[in-house]
C-alpha cells in the first residue's frame, strides 16, 4: 500500500496551529511573570493595554469594519463603569457614602447591590468574599447590557443619518451623557460630578482578569469578522446601496454593530472604573475616545490587529511619555526635533523603497533630514545652548506627540500599519506559505483550460 502523498498546505496548517500554540503558552508565561516578578507599573500598563484594548476592539467594529464614524463611546463605557462600580461597592464603602455630606446617592442606589442581591435569592454561597470574583462577572455583563441597551438608542439615527452627520450624533450622545450624568436628574445614580469611590481595583490591574477579558473580546469579535455577519458588515462599508441590493438587511446589520460594540464597552468601561478604583466623571471625557480613534487609525482600520497594535502604541506613550512632559533647555528640544526628522526621512526612504516608489528618496525627505541633521549636529556641539538656553516645558506633548503620529500615518498611510489584512505566521515563515492543495490546483487547471479554449487564437494560428 503506497502512502498518500500530504498535501503541503496541510503542514503549512498544522504548523500554523502548533505556533498558535507556542505563541499563547509564551503569552501565558510572559503574563505570570509580570504578575509575580515584574514591577507594579509594568503590570498596570500590561492591564491598561487590555483594557483600552477591548474598547479599541469593540470601536473597530463601528469604525473600522462597518464604516460608520461613531465619536461616542466614551458614553457607552461611562454606563459600563458607572453600573459595575455602583453594584461592587463593598458594604463599608456604602455605608460612608449613606452618613457623607456630600453624597447625592439616593438609597435605592445605594442598595443596588450584586452581594445583597445573591443574599436576598438565598444564594449565600456567592456572597461571600471568596466569591467576589463571580460577582464581578456579574456586574460587568449588567454594565454591558446596559450599555448594550443604549446602542441600540444610538444606532436607530444610523439609519437615516451618514458620514458626518452621524459622527456628529454619536459624538453628542456620548457628551450628552457625561453631562447627564452630572445634573440632578441623574445624580440619586452617579453621585454628580463628584462620583464614587471604593471600587474594588484588584480586577481591572489584574493581568489575568483583563487579558481573559480581552482575549474573548478578540475571539467574538474575530469570529464576526470571519463570519457572514462580518462580511455583510463589510459590503455595508464598501457600498451600502449594493450591499442592500445583495440581500442584506442593512438596517438590522447596522444596529446589532452598534449593540455589539456598546456592550463591549460597558465591559471595558466596568474594568476601566476597577483599574482606576473609583468612577468619576472626568475619566470618561472625549480625550477617550480619541485615543481608541489613534490606536485604530495608526494600527489599521478595521483589522483586529491593527487595532491592538495601535493600542500598545497609545498605552506606551501615556505610560512612558513623562520625559516629554518635563522642562529642558530649548536647545534640548530643538535636538530632538531634528533627529525626529532625520528619522521620519529614514522612514520614509525605507517605505517608498519597499513600495517601489521613484525616486525612493523624496525631495522632500531629503529636505527634512538635512535640516535635522543641521540642528541635531548644533544641538549636539552645543552651538545651539547659549541662544537656547531657555527651559520650557512641554504640557500635553503626549497628546501632541500622538496627534503629530495621526496627521503622519494619514498622509502617508491613510489604512494603518496593517491596513485590513490580520497577522499571518507565513509573513514570518516563508517556506510554510499557503500552497494550494490538490483540489485547488485541480480546479485551477480547470480554469486555465478553460480559459486556453474560450481565448482568441493567435492571429496566423492554425486551425
Amino acid at each position: 500500500m503506497t502512502e498518500r502523498p500530504r498535501p503541503s498546505g496541510q503542514r503549512g496548517v498544522t504548523l500554523r496551529r502548533l505556533l498558535n500554540i507556542a505563541s499563547a503558552a509564551a503569552l501565558l508565561v510572559a503574563l505570570y511573570l509580570v504578575s509575580t516578578q515584574g514591577s507594579v507599573k509594568l503590570g498596570q500598563v500590561f492591564a491598561l493595554f487590555a483594557v483600552w484594548g477591548i474598547a479599541t476592539v469593540s470601536l473597530n467594529l463601528i469604525n473600522g469594519v462597518t464604516g460608520i464614524l461613531s465619536l461616542g463611546h466614551h458614553g457607552f463605557m461611562l454606563i459600563g463603569g458607572y453600573v459595575t462600580g455602583l453594584l461592587m461597592l463593598p458594604e463599608a464603602a456604602r455605608e460612608n457614602l449613606r452618613f457623607s455630606a456630600r453624597n447625592s446617592l439616593s438609597d435605592f442606589a445605594i442598595g443596588l447591590s450584586v452581594e445583597r442581591w445573591m443574599s436576598a435569592l438565598g444564594l449565600d454561597a456567592l456572597a461571600t468574599p471568596e466569591t467576589i470574583g463571580v460577582r464581578f462577572v456579574i456586574a460587568l455583563l449588567l454594565g454591558g447590557l446596559l450599555a448594550a441597551v443604549f446602542g441600540l438608542v444610538v444606532g436607530f439615527p444610523s439609519l437615516r443619518l451618514r458620514g458626518d452627520y452621524l459622527a456628529v450624533v454619536t459624538f453628542a450622545f456620548g457628551e450628552v451623557i457625561r453631562l447627564l450624568a452630572s445634573t440632578p436628574l441623574l445624580a440619586s445614580y452617579t453621585n454628580g460630578a463628584l462620583g464614587f469611590a471604593g471600587v474594588p481595583s484588584g480586577f481591572g490591574k489584574s493581568v489575568w482578569w483583563t487579558f481573559g477579558a480581552l482575549a474573548i473580546t478578540v475571539f467574538v469579535f474575530a469570529r464576526l469578522k470571519k463570519g457572514s455577519y462580518g462580511r455583510a458588515l463589510q459590503g455595508i462599508r464598501e457600498d451600502e446601496i449594493a450591499a442592500e441590493a445583495m440581500g442584506v438587511n442593512v438596517a438590522y446589520h447596522k444596529v446589532l454593530a452598534f449593540v455589539i460594540s456598546a456592550f463591549f464597552a460597558g465591559v471595558a468601561g466596568g474594568l476601566w472604573v476597577s483599574w482606576v478604583g473609583t468612577a468619576r466623571l472626568d475619566l470618561f471625557l472625549f480625550s477617550l475616545t480619541f485615543y481608541f480613534l489613534v490606536a485604530i487609525s495608526v494600527g489599521g482600520t478595521g483589522s483586529i490587529t491593527g487595532a491592538l497594535i495601535g493600542t500598545a502604541l497609545v498605552v506606551w506613550v501615556r505610560q512612558y511619555g513623562d520625559p516629554l512632559e518635563q522642562a529642558y533647555p530649548l536647545a534640548t528640544w530643538a535636538g530632538a526635533a531634528g533627529a525626529v526628522l532625520v528619522v521620519a526621512a529614514l522612514l520614509g526612504y525605507l517605505y517608498r523603497r519597499n513600495r517601489r516608489m521613484r525616486p525612493a528618496l523624496h525631495p522632500l525627505a531629503v529636505g527634512a533630514a538635512a535640516v535635522g541633521l543641521v540642528v541635531a549636529a548644533l544641538s549636539l556641539f552645543g552651538v545651539l545652548d547659549e541662544a537656547l538656553a531657555r527651559r520650557w516645558q512641554g504640557f500635553g506633548m503626549r497628546a501632541i506627540a500622538l496627534s503629530v503620529l495621526l496627521v503622519v500615518i494619514m498622509v502617508f498611510k491613510p489604512a494603518g500599519i496593517m491596513g485590513r489584512r490580520e497577522f499571518e505566521w507565513t509573513w514570518l515563515l516563508r517556506d510554510a506559505r499557503d500552497v494550494p492543495t490538490e483540489e485547488e490546483r485541480r480546479q485551477d487547471a480547470w480554469l486555465e483550460a478553460g480559459a486556453g479554449a474560450t481565448a482568441p487564437r493567435p492571429r496566423g494560428a492554425e486551425e
